[in-house]
């Protein structure tokens, strides 16, 4: 098979597992009705790992969800430990992000005291490799956002203003606010042939707001640890934040009580309304009350 690498295209064997241990591959790669939607390539133990995704078309217990009439929208929270959390629960860790980013500046720091015509040269390579290395990765971030979004059938995805990013996240370098302003640049192309709109929401608060209850508190978060002081509810403080910018784009949006589309934020189980109240998934009962969140899906490393 052929992968794309910093260094260029190269081609290499993939070989598949036993078919009596891990994944019977056989019933998803060799069956017509699943399509290979994705794949991950992951370093274990010095042995390299391609985790493939595949999707079998099934008719949906609540087909009205995915359709047009109904606006659902997925939150997308951006930062430095996490580079992108949705508010279906899925994370794309950003410490791979912050690895090479420290590496590239090391290998720039030692040519630079050389001083040469040659060492010249080789900051301008490393600067190419680190600039294909994170677009790369950045691809793979914005691939997955808009998976997640089609798979939910949401029709928009929202993102936090970027205007400013640098200055509200702690730890956040110029090179945290080019790598978010590319995946928004990266999702929002990738996102119109699948007819899903992207949008920017205020994001003031959305990180101290509780999800459930609405209360407002800078103590209700501490580091990545959510914890609302009035309701008690608990969750991962960036995984808050997410369902958060979903519901401001709600508001912002609304109709009011006279009509328009039914609309809500896409959560891991159902979905919240623009006022807050979770919906069940199960056959669209419209139950509403707390959130009965399964536990988040982490995705490590760079998606």
């Amino acid at each position: 098979m052929s992968l794309a690498t910093v260094d260029g295209r190269i081609e290499v064997a993939y070989v598949l597992p036993d078919e009596d241990r891990d994944t019977p591959h056989s019933r998803y790669l060799d069956n017509d009705d699943y399509e290979v939607t994705g794949a991950e390539l992951h370093n274990r133990d010095g042995e390299w790992f391609l985790h493939l995704r595949t999707k079998a078309e099934v008719e949906s217990d609540t087909p009205e969800q995915a359709t047009a009439g109904h606006n659902t929208v997925l939150g997308v929270d951006l930062g430095v430990n996490q580079l992108a959390v949705t508010s279906t629960g899925t994370f794309w860790s950003g410490h791979e992000f912050d690895h090479w980013r420290r590496e590239y500046e090391k290998r720039r720091a030692s040519f630079q005291q050389c001083g040469s015509r040659h060492a010249h040269e080789n900051i301008q390579s490393v600067g190419r490799k680190e600039t294909g290395r994170f677009k790369l990765m950045l691809h793979r971030i914005a691939n997955g956002i808009i998976e997640e979004a089609a798979e939910n059938g949401c029709t928009v995805i929202a993102f936090e203003e970027l205007t400013g990013i640098r200055d509200r996240l702690s730890g956040a370098s110029w090179g945290h606010k080019w790598a978010f302003e590319r995946l928004y640049e990266y999702v929002e192309y990738k996102a119109e042939p699948n007819g899903i709109d992207v949008e920017q929401v205020d994001p003031e608060n959305t990180s101290r707001r509780c999800s459930h209850c609405g209360f407002t508190h800078p103590d209700n978060r501490d580091g990545e640890e959510f914890a609302c002081l009035k309701c008690g509810y608990e969750n991962h403080a960036d995984y808050n934040a997410a369902k958060n910018i979903g519901l401001r784009y709600l508001r912002r949006n609304q109709t009011g009580d006279g009509g328009g589309a039914p609309v809500g934020v896409r959560l891991n189980r159902g979905t919240l309304n623009a006022s807050g109240e979770y919906e069940s998934p199960v056959e669209n009962s419209g139950q509403s009350g707390s959130p009965r969140e399964s536990p988040i899906t982490r995705t490590e490393g760079s998606g």
